[in-house]
């Protein structure tokens, strides 16, 4: 009976509802995006300032109304609260009315005017922004935001159908079972392994062409869950459309480190000699003895070290995915390949799926135990450092900037956001040139 929306959800006064929900959806965020990354519960304990302790009333805890009324204040020590807490929580809240006004109220897209295609689409949104934060801030994403966005998309597409057709191509379910409902699962499940499958491969190949770590595994698992709420043909198009998302970040961080190493380079000129210890610094580098507490060691280029096994073995599985699913789209559109040929393909596909998952799961724990193990051994060197507080300071400032690195995580989910307001769209424009090249491949 949750098909279609009621006729009630067309009123404005469904659309504020929508807007206060998302308000309350941003406030729960925020506290996912501060407590996650520390190790800390999402449930308790309850809302509490950071400098006093003083747990935070209901009516001190209204989102965005509270922060104006406060003026980003704590109530009982006047700590300064971060703007960042009603940015997310107005940010949220437009997100949840716009795709309402969007979908439901302008009808942008009839197939998606379902109130359980809109419900996953906002849990996808949600955990998204939540994700695109914590990544923004700490170069990683956290699988448990990913993972209940994507179990949310796979168990609403075996209960409603309407969720897997809204993104199916000509929103027509292929016949892998010949039930309904279990075809929206699987095609749940593909699409989900399509998209990992795709960052799995870009994350392969890009470390072997650049000789560094290209991209995260995290990146894997929030496409998956992507894949899980927009089938196949959405997790291609999120892939396809976020390189142009980011472009302008990538562009922004490559002016500024230039920037920063020109500043770094010396200025031309003579500067004013007022002291010994400038003319000795200008003095060229071979008449500094070679034993001289002035001489610099260059530092090692770091060595490159090929993926482990269970990469490489796990972009073998993803290219298997791929070829399998590549076979499952021909036995959709060819209608001597029978029933259970498909069904066959299907479970190995979903085969292929798993393994990556476990694959994943494997170099997770690999990743937790080197970072563990990193952090017990910088304790043990600060606690062994503080007697050398200059040498210890001069460590830290040699250490590597890893600024600069670009998190992609932020715009695979714009990406996706944009894709699930206009897809139906993008597909209308390239859809015929893909058939005339479909039928020439297959000689249809």
């Amino acid at each position: 009976m949750f098909d279609n929306l009621p006729a009630l959800a067309f009123a404005w006064p469904f659309g504020i509802f929508v807007l206060l929900a998302g308000l309350c959806v941003g406030s729960f965020l925020n506290v996912v995006v501060c407590r996650l990354p520390a190790g800390k519960s999402i449930v308790t304990p309850p809302s509490h300032c950071m400098v006093c302790q003083a747990p935070i009333a209901w009516y001190d805890n209204i989102p965005v109304v509270s922060y104006v009324v406060l003026g980003g204040r704590c109530r009982r020590c006047g700590a300064k609260f971060s703007a960042r807490y009603m940015l997310v929580e107005l940010a949220t809240g437009l997100i949840f009315f716009g795709y309402w006004l969007a979908l439901v109220r302008l009808g942008l897209r009839p197939e998606a005017e379902s109130l359980p295609v809109y419900g996953v689409y906002m849990v996808l949104a949600a955990a998204l922004l939540a994700s695109a934060i914590i990544d923004f801030d700490r170069k990683e994403i956290y699988t448990g935001v990913t993972n209940f966005a994507f179990a949310v998309a796979v168990v609403a597409s075996l209960a409603w159908p309407a969720i897997q057709k809204a993104s199916a191509y000509g929103h027509q379910l292929p016949q892998w079972t010949g039930w309904e409902h279990t075809d929206s699962l699987v095609q749940s499940l593909v699409g989900a392994a399509v998209g990992a499958s795709l960052i799995t491969l870009t994350r392969f190949l890009g470390t072997v062409a650049f000789r560094k770590e290209a991209m995260g595994t995290g990146d894997a698992y929030m496409m998956a869950a992507i894949g899980a709420a927009l089938g196949p043909v959405g997790a291609v198009l999120v892939f396809l459309v976020a390189p142009f998302m980011g472009l302008p970040y990538g562009v922004w961080q490559v002016l500024r480190e230039r920037r920063r190493r020109s500043a770094e380079e010396p200025k031309c000129g003579t500067p004013a000699l007022g002291h010994a210890g400038d003319r000795e610094a200008l003095q060229p580098r071979a008449a500094v003895p070679h034993k001289s507490s002035h001489q610099v060691v260059p530092a090692e280029e770091p060595q490159f070290e090929p993926p482990p096994v269970r990469i490489r073995f796990g972009a073998f599985l993803a290219t298997v995915l791929g070829v399998l699913t590549l076979i499952m789209a021909a036995a959709s559109a060819r209608p001597e390949w029978n029933t259970r040929a498909r069904t066959l393909l299907a479970m190995g596909v979903l085969a292929c799926g798993l393994g990556f998952y476990l694959l994943g799961r494997e170099e997770d724990r690999d990743r937790e135990a080197d970072e563990a193990a990193a952090r017990e051994a910088l304790k043990k060197g600060g606690q062994a450092a503080k007697s050398r507080g200059d040498a210890t300071k001069k460590a830290a400032a040699e250490q590597p900037d890893d600024s600069h690195q670009v998190p992609y995580g932020p715009f695979l989910g714009a990406a996706a956001g944009l894709v699930m307001l206009i897809q139906d769209h993008v597909v209308a424009q390239f859809g015929p040139g893909i058939e005339g090249l479909w039928h020439a491949a297959v000689g249809a």
